[in-house]
């Protein structure tokens, strides 16, 4: 009885961290060298405090043009640059949060929605589009 009691309280020790390590890790990686979070209200904070764009990019697995935007565009180091310097990426998978893709009417991915720190709609991006491109969108923000 003593070691079932053991196993049990092992198994609920793993089964605490576990839950916790998911709730703390609220940052994610898009690509390489671009920072990211998967926390949208801390990112309207900061971008408060720091006096810049929250950038919405939704996305999916198994989504080819998802896919080839982070290749071919947010891996660039001059997108990098002018993402880290002036935007809060978030990362938005519409799957995993579908309220918050239909609450900014997400009917495809990839989009990308910016927003300022009051979550005032300002510019988007539907669908794959070329470095230049998104650069020359970015740049009118």
């Amino acid at each position: 009885m003593k070691s079932y009691k053991l196993f049990i309280f092992i198994m609920v020790l793993i089964a605490c961290v576990s839950i916790s390590a998911g709730f703390s890790a609220d940052t994610t990686k898009i690509v390489d060298g671009l920072n990211s979070s998967s926390d949208l209200t801390q990112a309207l904070k900061d971008a408060g405090t720091q006096n810049k764009t929250v950038m919405l990019l939704f996305d999916q697995d198994s989504c080819y043009y998802c896919d080839l935007l982070k290749q071919d565009v947010l891996s660039k180091s001059n997108v990098q640059k002018e993402l880290n310097d002036k935007f809060i990426v978030v990362d938005v998978d519409v799957n995993k949060q579908p309220q918050l893709a239909a609450q900014y009417k997400v009917v495809g991915t990839p989009m990308i929605v910016f927003l300022d720190s009051n979550s005032k709609e300002l510019q988007r991006i539907e669908g794959y589009v070329s470095a230049d491109e998104f650069l020359t969108s970015i740049k009118e923000i």
